[in-house]
């Protein structure tokens, strides 16, 4: 345990000391934090607002999967051909702005679309991220670094659950996609705005 410890401490320092990892990683759990609220929301945004029944539900809930399906297909073809941080931007634009899209969305069509488009984003994010970091981390940091990005990522949903959560309560569905969309639509810009010049600088 001290040791399993050790090395988290290890993969912390990194991430914190690297600049553009710390970028990629405050992004990311800056986006899961303000979208992860989305699966719960759908549920009501189905049901409640679009007043559709439980395979709307079901419909809106494998959207987002049916995205990175296509989204995984896409970059398998193209991937190869694109920047990766222009690619990890856009991931974290296309997710944002998905979500605050649902929240407009007038019917049940329209919220498939865009979540649709949101799994496009997130296969994006997944591709990207994933990319980037194994060409900015030493080998023998990578595990040190990809398990505590992940934990970041899992306190992020579970903060998004919780805030997310308690707007939905207050609010209405609707509500909380567009505050939701706007919060990571931001955090996107400003990794957009500091990232490209880092990473030119790191390598």
């Amino acid at each position: 345990m001290p040791r399993l410890l050790a090395q988290a401490r290890e993969g912390l320092g990194y991430i914190w000391s690297v600049r553009p990892v710390r970028i990629i990683a405050l992004g990311f759990f800056a986006v899961v934090a303000a979208n992860g609220i989305d699966d719960v929301a759908l549920l009501m945004l189905a049901t409640e607002t679009l007043g559709a029944g439980e395979s709307a539900v079901g419909l809106l809930l494998g959207a987002v999967g049916i995205g990175l399906l296509i989204g995984y297909a896409l970059l398998t073809w193209a991937g190869i051909r694109l920047s990766m941080v222009a690619l990890l931007v856009s991931g974290f634009a296309v997710s944002s702005v998905g979500d605050l899209l649902t929240g407009l969305a007038w019917a049940v069509a329209a919220a498939f679309t865009v979540q649709l488009l949101r799994g496009i984003g997130i296969a994006a994010i997944d591709v990207a991220s994933n990319t980037l970091l194994q060409r900015l981390v030493p080998d023998r940091m990578l595990g040190r670094v990809f398990g505590n990005l992940y934990g970041a990522i899992g306190v992020a949903a579970g903060i998004s659950y919780i805030a997310g959560g308690l707007l939905l309560d207050a609010t209405s569905a609707p509500t909380t996609f567009l505050v939701a969309g706007a919060a990571g639509t931001l955090a996107a810009i400003a990794v957009a705005v500091t990232l490209p010049r880092t990473v030119r600088a790191e390598r």
